[in-house]
Parts: structure tokens; C-alpha cells; sequence
């Protein structure tokens, strides 16, 4: 089977490939300077975060050493506590051999897989079907208000942790997952959820993680139970979560559209290569020091003009 070529002369082909190396260049710098503002936003979203969640959102509030060196400062007038003393229940869950489809109903009994708390949203999709020649453990099930934390997974992602919104009778946590129902009128689930989030809490649960692969490492019990939380009161725990949602809903649209870029930016570097390579684009009196009047090449000043 044969397959038609366009075969330019040898001149004209330097020429074309000149232009792309060139081109080209310039649409891989701007995905890269996309992906590095994914990354920004990444930093900037903990670093909101871990002020809020430890210096509250009244900057004129009085403040007092929290007694914990990698704390801080914390308002004067919220308690330092750990972990250990907000916790009602502490379990583990369970690890069966399951079938890898999903349970596609909320009456079919699943086990949820460490995924299911990525990034601190409950997802009740992440999880297998639990086979039917296997008992389930309704003591497993899990409900709401429940803690979710991610017992072994990547250092990145162990620990993460997500709150449960509802009931889910049916869907019990593996043994990858620790399942943590704390005093809510004294600590809400959803606050516990946004302060684990913090560049602080992070560091000091990656310090606690151990395994011989960076793929998959694990954490105690302890990690969580004795790590330290500064505690306003209730009602000032639900303003923050509140306040943080927003938040995180403006830098969710930012990176949406970041990603949106990147995806047109790499669909125009290839139908520029496709144009250049097929002679739908005349580059033969092209120069590297001319601003090229493509439209394709348009593109980087139209992202540029976006962000700035």
C-alpha cells in the first residue's frame, strides 16, 4: 500500500523546517508558561489556605504565639489543640478482592478506592463492586460528616483527605483509608478537610510518610492524631470554609481556563505543522526576525493579552 507525499525541493524543505523550529519554539514556550501557571495557582490556592486556617480572615485580630513552632501565630483568641483530643471515632477499613467494575447503583455494595479523596473533594464514584459471593460489612459503611484520609498513596496525595456529605449505606472504606468521625461542635469535618490541605499540615504529614517507593508511601495513625490544629470557634470554623469555597471556585475557573490555553495552543502547533508541511502555508520567503502573520502564531499574543 503506498501513501502520497508532498516532496518539496530540498531548499524550500530547510525553509519549512526552519519556520517550525522556530514556530514551534514559540507556542512550546507559552505551554510552558501555562503549566507553570497551573503550578502558581497550586501554591497560591495553599497559600490561602494555610492563612486562613491559621490566621483567620479578620487581619486586625489580636494575636498569640500558638506554641507550636511551625504554627505561629494564631489569633489570641482560638485554642491550639491536637488531633487526637477532637476525635470520636478512628477506623480503618477493609480491602477485599473486588471486581474492577464500578457499583453503578446505591444499591450495590462498593468499596471506595484511595482515589475518592483526591484533591479534597469526596468522590463516590472511585470505588469497585463488591463481589456477591462476599459479605459485606455494613459497620464499614460510611456517613455523613465522616473524615476521609488517604492512609498510602503517592507523597503528594497521601493524606488527602475529603468530607462525606451524605449517608452512602452501601459504600464502605478500604483498608487504604482512614475514616475519622470527629466532635463536630467542636471540630466541623469540612474545616478539618481545608486546614489538612495546608502547606504546614502537608509538610508535617510527608514527613511522617514512609515506604521504599516515592509511589506509594504510608501513614499512622499518629500522623493524623498528633498533628496539631488551631480551633476558632465553630460558627468562625464555617465562615472559613465558606469563604474558602469561594476561593477555591475563582481559582478552579483560572485553571479551567489555563488548561482551555494549553489545549488550543497545542492544537494550533499541530495544525500549523500539518499547514507548513502540506504547502498550505507559503514560508518560502519567511525570515526568523520577522513577526510572522500567521494565525496560528497569533495565538501567543492573544494568551499573553489574557494573563497578563
Amino acid at each position: 500500500m503506498s501513501c502520497p507525499l508532498p516532496f518539496p525541493p530540498a531548499e524550500e524543505q530547510l525553509q519549512i523546517l526552519s519556520f517550525l523550529n522556530h514556530e514551534t519554539a514559540r507556542i512550546d514556550a507559552l505551554v510552558e508558561e501555562q503549566q507553570r501557571l497551573i503550578e502558581l495557582l497550586k501554591e497560591k490556592r495553599q497559600a490561602v489556605i494555610s492563612h486562613a486556617v491559621t490566621k483567620g480572615l479578620d487581619p486586625d485580630v489580636p494575636m498569640k504565639d500558638s506554641g507550636v513552632e511551625w504554627l505561629g501565630e494564631v489569633p489570641a483568641h482560638w485554642n491550639v489543640v491536637k488531633f487526637k483530643y477532637l476525635i470520636a471515632e478512628f477506623e480503618q477499613g477493609w480491602s477485599p478482592q473486588c471486581d474492577g467494575d464500578q457499583a453503578e447503583t446505591l444499591d450495590e455494595w462498593g468499596v471506595l478506592k484511595v482515589g475518592c479523596v483526591n484533591y479534597g473533594v469526596f468522590d463516590p464514584t472511585e470505588n469497585k463492586r463488591l463481589p456477591d459471593n462476599l459479605e459485606p460489612r455494613p459497620e464499614l459503611s460510611i456517613r455523613k460528616d465522616d473524615l476521609l484520609i488517604s492512609r498510602a498513596n503517592t507523597r503528594d496525595l497521601v493524606g488527602s483527605a475529603a468530607h462525606v456529605p451524605m449517608d452512602y449505606p452501601k459504600l464502605m472504606a478500604s483498608d487504604k483509608i482512614f475514616v475519622v468521625r470527629l466532635h463536630q461542635r467542636i471540630c466541623r469535618s469540612r474545616y478539618a478537610v481545608v486546614y489538612l490541605f495546608g502547606k504546614g499540615v502537608r509538610h508535617q504529614i510527608e514527613l511522617q510518610a514512609t515506604g521504599a517507593s516515592s509511589s506509594m508511601l504510608n501513614i499512622g495513625q499518629g500522623a493524623i492524631r498528633e498533628l496539631w490544629i488551631p480551633l476558632p470557634p465553630d460558627s468562625e470554623q464555617d465562615r472559613i470554609v465558606h469563604e474558602l469555597e469561594k476561593r477555591e471556585a475563582d481559582f478552579a475557573a483560572l485553571e479551567q481556563e489555563t488548561v482551555r490555553h494549553m489545549r488550543i495552543l497545542n492544537e494550533r502547533r499541530s495544525a500549523l505543522i500539518s499547514a507548513a508541511v502540506t504547502g498550505k502555508i507559503d514560508v518560502r520567503g519567511w525570515q526568523a526576525d520577522q513577526q510572522s502573520k500567521q494565525p496560528e502564531i497569533l495565538m501567543a499574543a492573544e494568551t499573553r493579552a489574557t494573563y497578563g
